[in-house]
């Protein structure tokens, strides 16, 4: 029992998310890049918050008009594209953006999102190590890489990767979970459970965190621990069949027949198809 696919979908869900956050933070026009920040720029950028995404590309459009070399205004020009799930023409756009300036990593970030948004990984991956190696310290970067990595089976490099993350931002509880999963894979249960704890230590809330201990503490038979993260996920209100499908598997091993049999039916009324032969083979 492991939860690596389920990690790598809220992985890629979270690279989406990143995303957006990289461009907000970006668009501030803080970020020094070494590129015009004119006004079509700036206005095609609040357009672009604004989620005008029309108006934006107008504005976008009329800053590279005046200037062709200007990176910002591709980039700007891509990122619009993206949300609009134009994929073909944001990447040659941030392409043209890479082409001016070399050394603009969020464009190679950006194109790296989008690359690993359509399945694929290998272009992705070399993005976002391109994005590191201009800024060892982007940890968002270390991150996705991450994810990335072990979607290509290279999971031992990204528990480096993610170390590297946990290093510079020692509270983004999320790298230690997906470092734990990782580990899991590699057949490291109880450092698995060591990082998941250290997540759950700094998000005491994190429902997915307990899930995830829980069905580590059942691969190494520890079933008391188990029911009880389960029961905590549970608690919390996780939307995951396997929280109750698990948490009756762990109880009727300890012999709580009874309770498990309530969970098989609760885990097959939230439509988990498992859930029958459990049901036959335990509860008649």
């Amino acid at each position: 029992m492991n939860v690596l696919s389920s990690i790598n979908k809220t992985m890629q869900k979270l690279t989406s998310f990143i995303f957006l956050i990289i461009l907000t933070s970006f668009f501030s026009c803080d970020n020094k890049t070494g590129q015009p920040c004119d006004n079509h720029f700036i206005r095609g950028n609040n357009f672009f918050l604004a989620a005008d995404l029309h108006n934006a590309l107008v504005e976008f459009d009329e800053a590279i008009r005046e200037d062709s070399k200007n990176a910002n205004a591709y980039f700007g020009k891509g990122s619009t594209y993206m949300l609009l799930g134009n994929y073909d023409n944001a990447i040659q756009n941030l392409n043209n953006a890479i082409q001016i300036n070399p050394k603009f990593t969020y464009a190679y970030y950006s194109r790296g999102s989008i690359e690993k948004l359509i399945g694929r990984n290998e272009q992705a991956l070399a993005d976002y190590k391109k994005a590191i190696e201009l800024n060892p310290d982007f940890v968002f970067a270390l991150v996705t890489a991450a994810s990335t990595e072990a979607e290509l089976g290279q999971r031992q490099q990204a528990i480096q990767d993610l170390s590297k993350a946990i290093k510079l931002q020692p509270n983004f509880y999320l790298a230690f979970y997906y470092r734990g999963s990782y580990k899991n894979t590699l057949g490291d249960t109880k450092g698995a459970i060591d990082d998941i704890t250290k997540a759950l230590n700094i998000k005491s809330d994190f429902a997915n965190g307990y899930l995830a201990r829980g069905i580590y503490n059942g691969d190494i038979k520890n079933y008391e621990e188990a029911v009880e993260d389960l029961s905590k996920a549970i608690k919390l209100e996780i939307n995951d069949t396997r929280a109750f499908l698990y948490r009756g598997v762990y109880e009727n091993l300890l012999g709580q027949k009874e309770k498990a049999c309530i969970d098989f039916n609760k885990a097959k009324l939230m439509g988990d198809a498992a859930a029958q032969t459990y049901i036959e083979k335990y509860c008649k």
